[in-house]
C-alpha cells in the first residue's frame, strides 16, 4: 500500500512539474503558428484577429527572438537602424495624429523585422517573412478609430524613410 502512495504522489508531482513546463513551453510560442489565404493561425488552427494589441504583441515577440541571434557587429547595426526609425520619425503628438503615429510604428516595427530576417540566418525564414508580409499587408489598412478597415496611407516621410535604409546599418 505504501508504493501505491508512494508512486501516486510522485505522479502527481511528475504531472504538476510537466503542467509547468507545458505552460512555461506556451509562453514561448510563436503567436502565429501558420498563416494561409490572408489568415493568420494559432497553434489550435483558429483564425487570429488582426489587432492593433495582437500585431504589437507579435511583433515584439518576433524582433526579441530575432535580435537575439546578432552578433555583437549585427546588435550594434540594429540598434542604428531602430535609432535611426524611431528618431528620424518623431512626429509632433495631437489627438488627430495618434492613431497615425501608432499605425506607423507598427509599419516600422514590420521594416525592422525585415532587417532582421536578412541578417540574421534562420531556418524558417521564408515561413517568417510571410508572417510578416501578411502583418504588413494588414497595415494597408486603418486599424484605429475612427475609420478601421479603411485604406491607411502612410505618411510620405516615413515611406521614404523605409525606402532609403541606412548606408552603414548594413555594413558587416
Amino acid at each position: 500500500m505504501k508504493t501505491r502512495t508512494v508512486s501516486g504522489a510522485a505522479s502527481l508531482l511528475l504531472s504538476a512539474a510537466l503542467g509547468w513546463s507545458s505552460a512555461t513551453a506556451a509562453q514561448a510560442q510563436e503567436p502565429i503558428a501558420f498563416i494561409g489565404h490572408g489568415v493568420m493561425f494559432d497553434d489550435a488552427g483558429n483564425p487570429i484577429q488582426a489587432t492593433p494589441v495582437f500585431i504589437e504583441k507579435a511583433q515584439n515577440y518576433y524582433i526579441e527572438s530575432l535580435s537575439t541571434r546578432l552578433q555583437p557587429v549585427q546588435k550594434t547595426a540594429f540598434n542604428a537602424e531602430r535609432a535611426r526609425y524611431l528618431e528620424t520619425y518623431r512626429r509632433p503628438s495631437s489627438e488627430a495624429s495618434q492613431a497615425g503615429d501608432k499605425q506607423a510604428a507598427l509599419i516600422i516595427n514590420a521594416a525592422l523585422i525585415d532587417w532582421l530576417i536578412k541578417e540574421v540566418p534562420v531556418a524558417e525564414s521564408g515561413e517568417l517573412q510571410g508572417k510578416n508580409n501578411l502583418m504588413k499587408a494588414k497595415l494597408r489598412y486603418r486599424l484605429f478609430p475612427p475609420e478601421i478597415g479603411a485604406l491607411y496611407a502612410a505618411p510620405k516621410e516615413l515611406l521614404n524613410l523605409l525606402r532609403h535604409p541606412s548606408s552603414d546599418a548594413r555594413k558587416n
